[in-house]
């Protein structure tokens, strides 16, 4: 079962939510959820008006004996172009990817996962020294004994059109659900063709593509950047990911622009 729990407090949560009182209703739900042994994820999208909560979230959920607690990118598609504003900065990306590592890292029951693609480039720099051995990406988790690079470099970092995609109700499918892209209908075409010749999920598949910075990093076979948010933000699949360390400036330019439009 995964439960979305948008902050520490009820004032965020229930300001996120716009309902007053669900912050204590998520509570109580999620602990009748772990009294009666479900499998259960916490979830939380990671903006300007929670960020300062995350460690108090992750904290909670280990209080509250939840198994797994998963922050998802804050990607501007759908509703999302309409709040861009509250996109967190790649400065406030990577101190959450490094404090979540080290809660990951700490040991215990809680398994903590990031949609962040930069998770798993945090990890190999964060442990370069160390004996044991995590590989965090958008699946489990596991302890390793040995060749955590080898597998960084199969499931790592962004897995759109790679090791998913995402279907619509109405049949629709695309890379992710973050991605608009309509690459056919499953109700008039078999999704095993349209998932072995696509050439957008060929071009996703293959990162010599990327460009900018993304396409010299060292960690492109572990993280490659989350292809979703380079193209909500520039428009192209194969555009570095604004939200890295690394475009700092990229991510910074396009802010100052859309403060400039607003004015």
């Amino acid at each position: 079962v995964q439960i979305s729990l948008d902050g520490a407090t009820a004032e965020t949560h229930d300001s996120f939510r716009g309902i007053p009182g669900t912050y204590k209703e998520t509570l109580q739900g999620i602990k009748n959820c772990v009294e009666n042994d479900f499998f259960v994820e916490i979830s939380t999208t990671a903006t300007s008006l929670n960020y300062d909560e995350i460690p108090r979230i992750a904290d909670l959920c280990e209080e509250v004996g939840a198994d797994w607690y998963i922050v998802y990118n804050f990607i501007p598609t759908g509703r999302g172009h309409f709040i861009v504003e509250n996109d967190i900065s790649p400065e406030e990306r990577e101190e959450l990817l490094r404090t979540l590592w080290r809660k990951l890292a700490s040991g215990g029951k809680l398994q903590v996962l990031s949609t962040a693609p930069q998770f798993a480039r945090v990890a190999l720099q964060e442990q370069r020294d160390s004996e044991s051995k995590i590989i965090p990406g958008h699946f489990y988790n596991p302890m390793l004994t040995g060749q955590l690079q080898d597998l960084g470099e199969f499931i790592g970092g962004c897995g759109a059109g790679r090791m998913y995609s995402a279907i619509r109700p109405n049949g629709t499918l695309q890379p992710c659900v973050f991605m608009p892209i309509e690459l056919g209908n499953l109700r008039k075409q078999d999704l095993e063709e349209i998932w072995d010749t696509h050439p957008v999920l060929q071009t996703l598949r293959d990162r010599t593509q990327l460009k900018g910075h993304c396409g010299i990093c060292g960690y492109k076979w572990v993280c490659g950047g989350c292809r979703a948010r380079a193209y909500n933000y520039l428009g192209d699949i194969t555009a570095p990911d604004p939200g890295c360390i690394n475009n700092k400036e990229i991510f910074e330019k396009l802010h100052e622009k859309r403060r400039s439009l607003e004015v």
